[in-house]
């Protein structure tokens, strides 16, 4: 699989993953619809993330992991998870004293 490719396959995973938050929201009236979902900064968050997962894709293929189709679109719709394990595992470090 070559890097253009696995990119558009994490990027078709991220977009499921992000439709699916949209489609539990479909018995909801038009006007009972959440107010995050007219948010600017809500849709540039989850442009980001659907680009996130083609980019999580290609970091796999680069290491030299070996991918099929679907595992590709399984990476990039669990994009926001990994990356979520990813920045929950930095050590905090606290700013010492400075005399």
């Amino acid at each position: 699989m070559s890097l253009i490719e696995g990119f558009v396959y994490g990027v078709f995973g991220g977009s499921l993953a992000e439709l699916l938050g949209l489609f539990r929201l479909r018995h909801e009236a038009p006007g009972a619809f959440p107010v995050w979902l007219q948010s600017v900064f809500y849709w540039i968050i989850t442009g980001l993330m659907v680009l996130a997962g083609g980019g999580l894709v290609v970091i796999y293929l680069k290491s030299k992991f070996t991918l099929n189709a679907l595992l590709a679109v399984n990476i990039g719709a669990s994009a926001p998870l990994i990356i979520g394990a990813l920045v929950s595992q930095v050590p905090h470090a606290s700013i010492g004293r400075i005399d």
